[in-house]
């Protein structure tokens, strides 16, 4: 019951700062391929809330560099990226998930992962932990795959590490 309790905690709302628009700087490693990394850079600027649950709270810009090894050997891509965001902050960090689209510039074919289209959507669960006023610390798990636009489609797995800085303007 204890645990039951503390669990409910820490997923009720509870009161915190109103959303800041924020600076991300990610890394990330492919799960199937130790030679696969990605670094991101991206822009995530909160929503106006209305009370309704399935609308996103932030919308996210980015761009990311990309080392993936190839049939050619190992090439360097990138990509640029908007994603929905559903984050719930509370007073020890975050937890949040995110659905999107990347547009690489190069499509990817190797023993480990295919995305023949340089379109993918991009969906991801990750949770942080409050550093300050300001930061947070972060890990997410995100999957990326053309959804079946063109075959085969073997989609990509990463975890990343986001590191996340508010700008301290309230966007609400």
């Amino acid at each position: 019951m204890k645990r039951l309790l503390l669990l409910a905690a820490l997923l009720l709302p509870q009161a915190s700062p109103a959303a800041e628009p924020q600076w991300i700087a990610a890394f990330g490693r492919g799960t199937e391929s130790a030679d696969t990394d990605v670094v991101r850079l991206a822009y995530r600027h909160p929503l106006k809330e209305d009370g309704a649950w399935w609308r996103p709270t932030h919308a996210q810009l980015g761009a990311s560099a990309w080392w993936v090894p190839d049939i050619r050997g190992t090439t360097r891509r990138f990509d640029a990226n908007a994603t929905a965001i559903w984050r719930a902050e509370r007073g020890w960090g975050y937890y949040e998930a995110g659905f999107g689209g990347y547009l690489l510039s190069k499509t990817i074919n190797n023993s480990e992962n295919r995305l023949p289209s340089a379109f993918e959507f991009g969906s991801h669960i990750g949770v942080g932990f409050r550093l300050g006023k300001s930061h947070t610390i972060g890990i997410a798990l995100q999957h990326l795959s053309n959804a079946g636009i063109k075959q085969p489609n073997g989609g990509i797995d990463l975890v990343l590490v986001q590191y996340t800085v508010a700008t301290g303007t309230p966007g609400r």
